[in-house]
C-alpha cells in the first residue's frame, strides 16, 4: 500500500508543499534598496499589507466581495443548466455536456481572447443588442468589472454544473412525481426536494468556484480595468512587474489563509445546518 501511494505523495510534496513552503519563507525576506530581496525573518511585508487600510478595503475586501457575488451568480445560472442536462437523453445529452465543459477544454488565454472579440465596442454583443434595439449605442463591457464578472461566471459554471449533475441523477423520479401529484409547483419542488438533495454537490462546486474566483489573476489582468485590484492580480503585479517577491509572497500567504478561513467557516456552518436538519 505504501508503494502505491508513494508516487502521489511525492508529487504532492514536490509540486505543492515545497513551493508553498518557499513562498512562506520568502514572505519573511527583507526588501533592501538596490537589491531584490535579502534573507531575513521580519514581518515587514505582512505589516505593510495588513497595516494599510487601502489594501484591506480595496484589495482584500474587494476580492472577497467579487468572489462571493460571482459565485452566487454562477450557482443561480448553473441550476437550470444542470437540471435540464440531467433530464436530457442520448446524443443530445452528450452534445450539451460537451458545450458545458467547453470552457475547461479550451486554454484560458484563448478563451479570454474569444470573449474580448464578443465584448469589445464593435463586438458581437454590442452588435446584437443594437440590432434588436436594446441599446442605441455600444456599451463598454470590456476592461471593466462587468467583463471580469462575466468571465468568472462563465468559467465557473462547468464546475458547479458537473458537481450538481451527479446529485441530480441520484434523485428518485418517484419523489418528484409525488411532489407534483401533491400539487406542488415547480418552485416548491425545487425548494423542498431538488435543492436539499443536491446540497452536497452544490457545496463541492461552491468551494471550488469561490477559491478560483478569489485568487483569479489572468481574467482580471486581460479584461479588467487598469485600476482593478483583485488580490491575485496584485500578487502578479508585485512579483512580475515590480519584482517585489517578498511582498508578493506575503500577499499570497494572506490570500491562501483568507480563502481557507472563509471556506472552513462555511464548511462548519453547513455541517451545523445538516445536523440541525437531522435534529441532532
Amino acid at each position: 500500500m505504501t508503494l502505491l501511494i508513494a508516487p502521489g505523495i511525492l508529487v504532492l510534496v514536490v509540486f505543492m508543499l515545497l513551493p508553498l513552503a518557499w513562498i512562506v519563507r520568502v514572505s519573511f525576506y527583507e526588501t533592501v534598496k538596490g537589491t531584490v530581496m535579502t534573507p531575513a525573518w521580519v514581518l515587514d511585508q505582512y505589516a505593510r499589507f495588513l497595516g494599510d487600510v487601502w489594501y484591506i478595503q480595496n484589495v482584500l475586501w474587494t476580492s472577497v466581495v467579487v468572489a462571493v457575488v460571482s459565485t452566487v451568480i454562477t450557482i443561480a445560472l448553473s441550476y437550470p443548466v444542470a437540471i435540464y442536462l440531467a433530464r436530457a437523453r442520448g446524443a443530445w445529452r452528450q452534445i450539451l455536456q460537451t458545450l458545458v465543459l467547453a470552457p475547461l477544454l479550451i486554454g484560458l488565454v484563448s478563451l479570454v481572447f474569444g470573449w474580448i472579440v464578443i465584448l469589445r465596442g464593435g463586438g458581437l454583443l454590442n452588435s446584437f443588442t443594437m440590432w434588436i434595439g436594446l441599446t442605441p449605442e455600444p456599451v463598454r463591457y470590456l476592461y471593466s468589472m462587468t467583463a471580469v464578472y462575466i468571465l468568472l461566471v462563465y468559467v465557473g459554471i462547468p464546475y458547479v454544473v458537473m458537481t450538481l449533475l451527479d446529485n441530480l441523477e441520484r434523485i428518485e423520479p418517484a419523489l418528484l412525481e409525488a411532489a407534483a401529484n401533491a400539487g406542488a409547483s415547480d418552485w416548491q419542488i425545487f425548494r423542498s426536494v431538488i435543492f436539499p438533495l443536491t446540497l452536497p454537490g452544490l457545496n463541492a462546486g461552491l468551494l471550488i468556484v469561490f477559491a478560483l474566483n478569489f485568487s483569479a489573476f489572468a481574467i482580471p489582468l486581460m479584461v479588467g480595468s487598469a485600476n482593478t485590484n483583485l488580490i491575485g492580480l496584485v500578487v502578479y503585479k508585485q512579483a512580475m512587474q515590480l519584482s517585489n517577491m517578498p511582498f508578493a509572497a506575503a500577499i499570497s500567504v494572506i490570500m491562501v489563509a483568507t480563502s481557507a478561513a472563509i471556506l472552513v467557516t462555511y464548511a462548519r456552518l453547513m455541517q451545523r445546518f445538516f445536523l440541525w436538519r437531522l435534529g441532532v
